[in-house]
């Protein structure tokens, strides 16, 4: 599978700094989300790495997760239950009462880096998630910098 990748900058090092980790958001298509020059990068992975978000307590060491579905249930104060859907994308943090359209646009973030770290505790190397571009693949590229290609 091709994918891409833009970035405002040229990237030279992937760190685990910032909101998503070591995770970066792809697309199956060229998109800009920036206002001024963007620089483009492209990646071959095998689809196999790749988990779909809603697939994610289906496999068979989902129990592996918990650690994760108890860290975001604490830090909302929300039941697990909750927190189990918000990971796998059967709610969105627009569902959750008492959060405005602003706190819940970044807490959706927040969950995606959730939902990601998910996928690699299950051994995959990137999740697909659903935002406003329609799928997008937060892929881990700790230390494959030189797996992106610049397009």
């Amino acid at each position: 599978m091709k994918l891409f990748h833009t970035s405002p900058n040229e990237i030279s090092t992937i760190t685990s700094a910032g909101r998503f980790g070591s995770f970066l958001f792809f697309s199956a298509r060229i998109y800009t989300m920036t206002a001024g020059e963007a620089v483009v990068y492209s990646l071959e992975i095998d689809d196999d790495s790749i988990v779909e978000a809603g697939r994610l307590f289906y496999h068979e060491d989902a129990a592996r997760l918990q650690p994760l579905v108890d860290e975001l249930a604490a830090r909302l104060d929300i039941e697990e239950a909750t927190a189990e859907a918000l990971i796998e994308e059967s709610m969105t943090a627009h569902d959750l009462a008492g959060i405005d359209m602003e706190d819940a646009g970044d807490l959706s973030w927040d969950v995606q880096h959730f939902t990601a770290r998910a996928a690699a505790l299950l051994g995959y190397r990137g999740v697909a998630v659903r935002d406003e571009q329609g799928t997008s693949y937060l892929i881990d590229m700790a230390g494959r910098e030189a797996d992106l290609v610049r397009v």
